[in-house]
Formats: structure tokens, sequence, C-alpha cells
């Protein structure tokens, strides 16, 4: 019987995992790893991550990456597996326990620095104080999965014959087997679950862990928090701005909270889906907030209203990840992916997609003039 859940951590490796075991620069490495580099190789572009005109770059394999659950999997007569997953935190890497015959490694979840509530404090935290805190709030991140990502299936049954109850082997599939179609219709986006009790449990924890913040010791001495080292080291930071003939298109990250930012963005992609003619897919349409109910998006019926009990800044930081996939394939979102990863904030997440759909919306008008 399979056990649920099943987890596995994703991470960015150039030229994909093969070149893992040949190429020193692909091999798996923690973020103290990457903090020497910076050490030794500061200036060195070919070390660091760089932005080259409007296409990221990165030539060694990322310490940052995305925890994926397996919601559903079959076995393919060539021996492979087909798998459906969800993506659902990100996280750094800590340390490496082997990479051989594929990489293992302790990872630490990474917040964003909207749920780092010891961020609040007036006068300096340590790692040390803060650890158990960020063990907490993660926790309470959990809860909300349950709500915030449905059990998909794979359209496929686990036999080949529905209606032999005896019949208990497994059924291996051949490619001829596979219904693509159906398998497309649940991709690319997770939906959310029609069930919003977990919310419930959910809210406590997160209530419980905002007081246990009002406790802290802000008095104690040791290392950074690891977010604020992951900053200062380079490893966490902002969206490149992007890059015009004759000037650079760059918002204030200063004068904008994340529900100004959240309606600026909704309104871009109004203009979007409108000068396009693009029809929103509904696991992105169903995170409109309710007041923003004068936008012209024309929603799809079968689109979930999300419950009164999510919070906003949850529905934020989906939409932070959501936008930027609507636009991967065009020029100005292309290899973006661990830029998004990369990024400390919801905030910054948001600012950073928010200039891409400005600035598409610029060309799309300027077609006109």
């Amino acid at each position: 019987m399979q056990q649920q859940p099943l987890y596995f951590g994703h991470l960015y490796v150039p030229g994909g995992s093969a070149n893992a075991q040949q190429s020193p620069e692909c091999q798996l490495r923690t973020w103290r790893d990457k903090l020497a580099d910076y050490d030794t190789t500061r200036f060195d572009p070919s070390v660091l991550n760089t932005y080259r005109g409007n296409q990221y770059v990165n030539d060694r394999s990322a310490v940052i990456g995305c925890l994926m659950q397996i919601t559903d999997y079959r076995r393919m007569n060539d021996g492979k597996l087909m798998i459906l997953v969800q993506a659902l935190e990100r996280f750094v890497v800590e340390d490496i326990v082997e990479t051989k015959p594929y990489g293992v490694a302790n990872v630490q979840i990474l917040l964003d620095e909207e749920e780092l509530l010891w961020n609040n404090a007036k006068s300096y935290v340590s790692e040390d104080s803060c650890k158990y805190l960020r063990g907490e709030v993660i926790s309470s991140s959990f809860y909300y999965h349950d709500y915030e990502f449905e059990k998909a299936k794979l359209p496929i049954s686990n036999s080949c014959d529905d209606n032999d109850d005896d019949n208990t082997d497994e059924y291996y599939l051949s490619k001829d087997d596979v219904p693509w179609i159906s398998i497309s219709k649940l991709l690319p986006f997770a939906r959310y679950s029609t069930d919003d009790i977990s919310l419930i449990k959910a809210n406590e924890c997160r209530q419980s862990v905002e007081r246990l913040c009002m406790s802290i010791d802000e008095n104690a001495s040791g290392e950074l928090p690891l977010e604020k080292q992951l900053q200062n080291g380079a490893i966490l930071w902002k969206p490149p701005p992007l890059m015009s003939s004759d000037r650079v298109i760059r918002r204030s990250q200063d004068l904008n909270d994340c529900d100004t930012l959240e309606t600026l963005l909704w309104l871009a992609i109004d203009d979007f889906c409108r000068a396009a003619r693009f029809t929103l897919p509904e696991e992105v349409a169903c995170l409109i907030p309710p007041e923003m109910d004068y936008l012209d998006i024309t929603i799809p019926s079968a689109t979930v209203e999300l419950s009164q009990q999510y919070p906003k800044l949850r529905r934020q930081r989906r939409l932070s990840y959501l936008a930027p996939a609507l636009i991967e394939n065009l020029d100005v979102g292309k290899d973006m992916r661990q830029v998004w990863l990369n990024t400390p904030s919801t905030k910054a997440r948001l600012v950073g997609v928010l200039e891409r759909f400005d600035h598409l919306n610029n060309e799309i008008m300027g077609q006109f003039e």
C-alpha cells in the first residue's frame, strides 16, 4: 500500500542530473559552500549568480530548491516512474549526507520575510533565539497545505481490469496506456481543496506562534539568523530589474506593501488578459481579492471561491509564484524559476513580476500606436 506523504527535494543542476556526477560545478553543495565561493571568487561571474541582459544565468548547482510532494504515481513497463507532484515549500541545503547513487541532504525550509515574526524585534536576535520559532512557523505553514493543495490523482487505473476485485498485481503502464489529454488537465497549477476544515487548526497554530514570538530573547548573542546570513551572502536576493535599450525598469520597493502590490499586479494582469485575449486559468483566477470584483477578467464557472478563513498573506504568496508562471514562456519571464526561489520575500516577488507585466502591457500597447 502506498504510504503518504512522500516527499523529495528538487534542485536546479546545470545540464540536468546527469552532470551532477561528472562536473564539479554541478555537484550537490551546501549554502556554506556557496558562501565560500563568494568569499574566494567575489568578482568571478562564472561562479556567482549572474544576470546578463534580461536572462538569468547560473553555471553552478543551486543551493535553494523546492520541496515536492508525490500525490500519485504509476510504474511504466520500461522501468521508469510516472509521478504527479505538488511544489510545497522552498528549502536551502544545509548538510550533504551522500551524493551517490543520488543526492541526499539535510535541508532547512525557507520562509518569506513576511513570515519571519522575529524581524519585528527592536534589538538583535540571534540564530539560536529564533531557531525554535522558525520550526514552529514552518509547522503552522504545513497545516495550510491540506487546503492549498487538493490531493490530485492520476486518471489511470491501478490495475489492468477495474472490475476484477481479485486482481492485486500492480499494473505496469505502456506509453500507449497513458491518457495524455486527461493528465494535461491536471497541469500546471494545483487546485485548492473545497474542504476548509484544516484552516481552523492552521490558523490556531499561527496565532500560537505569534504569541511565542512576543517572548523572544532579543539580547542573546551568536550568529545572525539564517535568512540574514543568506541575504548577506547573496544567496537570497531581489529579482534584478528589466533592462531596455535606454533605461532600467525598476519599481520602488520601499513605497508599496503587499496589499498595494497585489492590487497593482491584478490591474496589470487584467490589462494583459484583455490586450492579449488571454484566459486566466481558474487555479489563478481564484486568487483575485473579493473586493476587486470590478476586473474584466473572465472567471471560469468551475473556479473555487477561497475560504474567508484563508489568510491574505498566504494568498499573496501563492500569487507571487503563480503570476510569473503565466509568462515564463515569454522573453521577460524565461529562465526565471530559480530567481523567484532565491527571492527573499513575497513583496519582492510581487514587485519583480509586476515590473514584467507592466513591460509586457507597454509593449502590447506600443504595437497599436
